[in-house]
């Protein structure tokens, strides 16, 4: 492997030598971005808090109301793919700020939704916002990380996105029975918009981005170039054919895994016989092992290369087997839970800081926003395909077996980039 590629597959060299004034900068601009991951987990994990009563209040099934859901999906999906081509291109800075104020708004005005139709149409916009952000936010974050802290800056990230959601279950408990569900939408969209105007006045834009419009660096002019006139494109030029597919492959294959694990864990519980809220503080418990394995993966990504990564769905692969034959043993199921929650979720966001390392300046944002459109594909087929597998009433045990497929492919598929990865 050639060195120029070892700084993001391999451990990079030390910031010591940076100007201190940069790394406070760097520090101060990890911090606003993670206060828009924060906001963004809080929207997207708000409507499924407020979906019962939502459900009540309109008098619909819940299979009626799964348009809602699958609306924001569908929403998210276009926006991660189509305006990170506008980041690569207007900037990263622009583009988050007008992902937050449109989904702030959408949301706000969800408040006054009445019917399926209504919701589904606002959060389908909300979710264009709502995915056209993230993949700036985690270019902006990667451009302003020091050599050697990328993978745990990125990281980072997810662990305020995981702190968002619980922060809006919390804040629905009390709101909603108190007001109605439309108060937990207005708080949310007011409080993004207050997160959108803080952005306005302290969030810089990228000093990469910023070099690359203005021409600098000849060596990225064959990327900027091609990834100005058409950048999906660019993501598959250069030698990065097989990169870009293998990280669209390992980030499908982990957020099937992931997803069947959150919409089917607590179900698969209860149907053991054990209480609805032992199977509430699993869940929770596995988002608990994610922020903490959020930390760990990235810090070891910086230190160790990305192959840690792939060595954290190695590891998670066993346990998860594992899992399937202690559902009705609390202490095993519980030692489980937070394993898995712990290499599963750090390994899938360590596959979002791979992104944001491998993909040049010039097509980052579009990199990471592909592959996390192509991703929401995993996030659909997961509880999609559980549900189909419980139905078929096959033994929980074999289940468990079985979702270790999609973990084993989401290793194999990051040892390949490694492999792979052309000069970024």
């Amino acid at each position: 492997m050639r060195g120029a590629v070892m700084s993001a597959l391999s451990p990079s060299s030390s910031a010591g030598g940076l100007d201190p004034a940069f790394v406070r900068r760097s520090l101060v601009v990890t911090a606003w971005v993670s206060l828009t991951m924060f906001v963004e987990g809080f929207e997207l994990q708000m409507v499924g808090y407020a979906a019962p009563a939502m459900i009540d209040t309109m008098h619909v099934s819940k299979a009626q109301f799964g348009a809602v859901f699958g609306a924001g999906n569908f929403g998210f999906l276009l926006g991660a793919v189509l305006l990170s081509v506008l980041g690569d291109r207007l900037g990263r800075r622009r583009m988050i700020l007008t992902g937050v104020f449109f989904f702030s708004l959408c949301t706000i005005a969800g408040a006054f939704g009445s019917t399926v139709l209504m919701l589904s149409v606002l959060r389908f916009l909300a979710g264009i916002g709502l995915g056209g952000a993230i993949p700036n936010a985690i270019a902006l974050t990667a451009e302003y990380a020091p050599e050697g802290r990328r993978a745990s800056r990125i990281t980072f990230l997810y662990v305020t996105y995981v702190l968002g959601g619980a922060g809006a279950g919390l804040l629905a408990s009390w709101l909603i029975p108190q007001f109605g569900w439309p108060a937990i939408f207005t708080v949310g969209g007011w409080g993004g918009l207050v997160c959108g105007v803080l952005l306005y006045f302290y969030i810089p834009e990228s000093p990469s981005f910023l070099a690359l419009r203005e021409g600098g660096g000849a060596g990225a002019s064959r990327a900027a170039s091609m990834a100005a006139k058409v950048p999906f494109i660019a993501l598959f030029q250069d030698r990065r054919l097989a990169m870009t597919l293998l990280l669209w492959l390992s980030y499908v294959a982990a957020l099937i895994a992931n997803q069947f694990i959150t919409s089917w864990l607590p179900t698969l519980i209860v149907g053991t016989g054990t209480s609805l809220a032992f199977a509430a503080r699993m869940g929770s418990l596995y988002y608990i092992g994610g922020a903490v394995g959020n930390l760990i993966i990235g810090w070891l990504a910086d230190r160790f290369g990305l192959k840690m990564v792939a060595i954290g769905f190695l590891i998670a692969a066993p346990v998860m087997a594992l899992m399937g034959f202690g559902l009705s043993a609390p202490a095993l199921l519980a030692a489980a839970t937070l394993t898995i929650g712990v290499v599963m979720i750090g390994s899938l966001n360590g596959i979002n800081a791979a992104g944001g390392m491998l993909y040049p300046t010039a097509m980052r944002s579009t990199g990471v926003g592909w592959m996390s459109g192509v991703g929401r594909l995993g996030s659909i087929a997961g509880p999609v395909l559980g549900g189909i597998l419980i139905s078929l009433n096959i033994p929980t045990s074999s289940l468990f077996l079985m979702l270790t497929a999609p973990v084993l492919l989401a290793a194999l598929a990051m040892a390949l980039v490694m492999r792979v990865a052309p000069e970024a």
